[in-house]
């Protein structure tokens, strides 16, 4: 062949696609699966807090806490008179602030330390309104609470 065709007889060399990124990809694809594997291993030998044995549950003790009791004191407003439903009984109707027969909130408040009584310190006692019911009766139920010496009380938004 003459000299002149030479340069041609380079340029025809096989051109097809780079599989390099393609080896890298997969190559970083295999590390990240290896080390989610060895990552996922000490889950398997987890160990649990609770005691038991084939014979039933042991006799070993723990002192992990119960997470606490949430009761919720509902107070919806019906025929202008605010109703209270505490920790899921009857509902019981309340007196307005500016009403001179307060008996229906002492009911309540008699009711709400009684049900103390009978909960542990760690319950959590949420108040949830209606968006109809006055502020004042909100604040009412809250004293009587505090009053009954509930140590978490706390409000959720307003209903309806």
């Amino acid at each position: 062949m003459p000299a002149r065709y030479a340069p041609l007889r380079k340029m025809s060399a096989h051109v097809g696609p780079n599989m390099t990124p393609m080896v890298d990809i997969v190559l970083c694809i295999l590390i990240f699966f290896m080390l989610g594997a060895s990552i996922a291993v000490p889950e398997l030998v987890l160990t649990g807090k609770t005691a038991v044995d084939k014979a039933g549950l042991g006799s070993n003790t723990t002192d992990a806490k119960m997470p606490a009791v949430r009761m919720n004191i509902v107070l919806h407003r019906q025929n202008d008179r605010t109703f209270v439903t505490a920790f899921d009984d009857t509902p019981l109707p309340m007196d307005g602030a500016d009403s001179p027969d307060q008996s229906h909130n002492q009911v309540i408040a008699s009711t709400l330390m009684a049900k103390k009584s009978r909960l542990s310190d760690d319950v959590q006692v949420i108040i949830v309104p209606d968006k109809l019911v006055p502020y004042q009766d909100v604040i009412t139920i809250y004293n009587d609470c505090v009053r009954a010496k509930y140590q978490q009380v706390a409000f959720a938004a307003a209903q309806g």
